[in-house]
């Protein structure tokens, strides 16, 4: 924060996570929705030696995943 505010380019500063805008969270119930069936999912995964389901290889297509 305190690079942007002081003005002056600096490394920090060329960060993908700093150049551009996060998604915006949907709205309820939408988000509850997402959230579930994402914490659903990964305990689905963990029970199934690692293998991930439609929903989390999709998030992980939109770089949303959890795979670290």
């Amino acid at each position: 924060m305190l690079d942007l505010l002081g003005g002056e380019p600096t490394e920090l500063m060329q960060l993908q996570l700093v150049r551009t805008r996060p998604l915006p969270f949907p709205p309820e119930p939408l988000k509850s929705v997402g959230v579930n069936l994402t914490r659903w999912s990964l305990d689905r995964a963990d029970h199934n030696e690692g293998r991930r389901n439609a929903w989390l290889r999709t998030l992980d297509r939109f770089g949303l995943g959890f795979d670290s």
